[in-house]
Parts: structure tokens; C-alpha cells; sequence
């Protein structure tokens, strides 16, 4: 695991060093965003997602997107895998002359089948999912970006008649990707 992280911090080390020349080719263009992240609550996820972004207006793209991980939790009783998907709108906000910084939020909505039984459909939980995310890009080509974001947010909130559903705490991550 170390290993990992150092060779991801180095690749990461390296982008940013030669990307500091170059001008940011999707000003003011739409864009497609894939990557891959990694996020933990009560579980761990890890997964991808897709989201394509419009440009509106001088700094600012709205899209969709989607994204599928597998969640893992590991206790003592309980070591189980579970799929989790959710489809979303989401909203980019540049800053800067170069727009290499931006903030971003996404809300949409998840779906999840937390036991794995007999009944295909009895035990699918859906709620709102959200996040937002601090995101720094790193020019590679004329036509490729390298996106690194810190993301913070809620999913599978359900608000019920008592107050919120037990069990929707909120997640931290890390998503790497590319933007073309």
C-alpha cells in the first residue's frame, strides 16, 4: 500500500511539473470527465464514474454523469462486497486565469442492495446522493487533462418521519482522472 501511494504521489509529482507551461485547452469548451475513486463511510467504495459537462457561462460547466463502486465492509462478523450506483447532475465552478482549480458538486440519486439473498429486490435501499470536491488539473496534451480531487459528501441520505434513517453518515475520498 505505501508503494501504491508513493508511485501515485510521484506519477501526480510529475504531471504538475510539466504541465506549468502550457495553456489550458478546455477553456470554455465542453468536456468529458472519466475517473476513478475511492471513498470510505461506514464502507470502503471504490469504483468509477462518467459525467460530461456543458459550458455555460465564462467559468462554469454543468453536466451528468453516473458512477458504479463496490462497497466493502470489513469487521470482525461481517466481510461482504455490495454494488453501489448512482446517477447525478453536477456542476463545475473554475477559478483562476489558467482555470487549473475548481469546485464541484454533484447531486443525484443512489441505489444499493445491501443483502445478498434469495429475494432479488427486497433489499434495495435507494437515497440522495451528494457530494462536493476540490479539484486541481494538471495540463498533460493539447487535448487531455489529469484531474485529482478531494470529495466530501452524503449518500443514501433518506429522511424518514422520525428524522434521518440510521446508518446515512457521510464520506470522505479521493477520485484520479482524465478530462477530454
Amino acid at each position: 500500500m505505501r508503494k501504491t501511494c508513493l508511485l501515485l504521489l510521484s506519477l501526480l509529482l510529475t504531471v504538475i511539473a510539466f504541465s506549468q507551461k502550457r495553456s489550458n485547452p478546455k477553456i470554455g469548451k465542453n468536456e468529458t470527465e472519466i475517473s476513478s475513486f475511492i471513498m470510505g463511510d461506514d464502507y470502503l467504495a471504490v469504483g468509477g464514474q462518467f459525467v460530461y459537462r456543458l459550458h455555460v457561462i465564462k467559468k462554469l460547466k454543468i453536466g451528468a454523469g453516473f458512477l458504479y463502486g463496490a462497497n466493502y465492509k470489513n469487521s470482525l462478523y461481517d466481510h461482504s462486497f455490495y454494488g453501489y450506483g448512482a446517477v447525478f447532475a453536477d456542476a463545475l465552478q473554475s477559478l483562476g486565469q489558467r482555470e487549473k482549480w475548481s469546485f464541484s458538486g454533484q447531486i443525484g440519486h443512489g441505489i444499493y442492495k445491501a443483502n445478498h439473498g434469495y429475494d432479488d429486490y427486497a433489499d434495495l435501499r435507494a437515497g440522495i446522493y451528494y457530494s462536493i470536491s476540490c479539484n486541481y488539473r494538471a495540463i498533460v496534451s493539447k487535448k487531455m487533462l489529469f484531474t485529482t480531487s478531494l470529495l466530501v459528501g452524503k449518500r443514501n441520505f433518506v429522511y424518514q418521519s422520525g428524522g434521518p434513517a440510521p446508518g446515512n453518515s457521510g464520506f470522505i475520498g479521493l477520485k484520479f482522472g482524465v478530462v477530454f
